[in-house]
């Protein structure tokens, strides 16, 4: 959620460390290929943190970050947005990063879970969701962000959709024979070296 439309070395990891400090976690951005995590804290800490501060507070004061998941001062605060996202995966038994790996095993569950995030106001286009299920170690899927979408319109000379930036490259990646994630993380470094 706090990665997307936002940079990340300035705006991102700074903010999870925020965080991470203020909740007393040490690895704050841990990998799931890295289990278990000694001081992991479970989803339903974080909801009762955000709960406790209140959602405005939260997001000024602990994690310093009042964006918003998207360009208009109506749109959610990416903290609340945060929240939903992790209090709709707590009441589908997903608290941990094992949990998380046990419903990327699960393609049946795994629908049903991206059905009920898909209706949280902070959503999107689902560039979020493709995002967390990467952070999660899932390699079949892609970040659609605006990185992305601009080195295929660069590319092709042409406007790309979110669902055709998923299509076009995943399609490449098979060509490439490496994972959608790869060619994903490539062009991300790409564009980010480029700007």
């Amino acid at each position: 959620m706090l990665s997307i439309s936002a940079h990340y070395e300035r705006h991102t990891v700074p903010t999870c460390r925020r965080y991470a400090t203020w909740a007393g976690i040490s690895a704050s951005l841990s990998e799931s290929r890295h289990l278990p995590v000694l001081d992991e804290q479970p989803l339903r800490d974080f909801v009762t943190h955000v709960q406790a501060c209140g959602e405005a507070a939260f997001a000024a004061q602990v994690l310093q970050n009042k964006q918003r998941t998207w360009a208009n001062q109506r749109a959610p605060l990416k903290a609340v947005a945060t929240r939903t996202y992790a209090e709709i995966l707590i009441s589908h038994g997903v608290e941990t990063l094992s949990d998380a790996n046990a419903l990327l095993a699960d393609l049946e569950r795994m629908k049903v879970v991206e059905h009920a995030l898909a209706s949280d106001a902070g959503h999107g286009s689902g560039a979020r969701l493709a995002y967390l299920w990467m952070l999660l170690g899932d390699d079949g899927h892609i970040k659609p962000d605006r990185m992305v979408r601009r080195w295929l319109q660069a590319a092709l000379h042409r406007a790309v959709t979110t669902s055709e930036a998923i299509r076009l490259v995943t399609a490449a990646a098979v060509r490439l024979s490496c994972t959608p994630w790869e060619l994903d993380h490539a062009i991300w470094e790409h564009q980010r070296r480029s700007s």
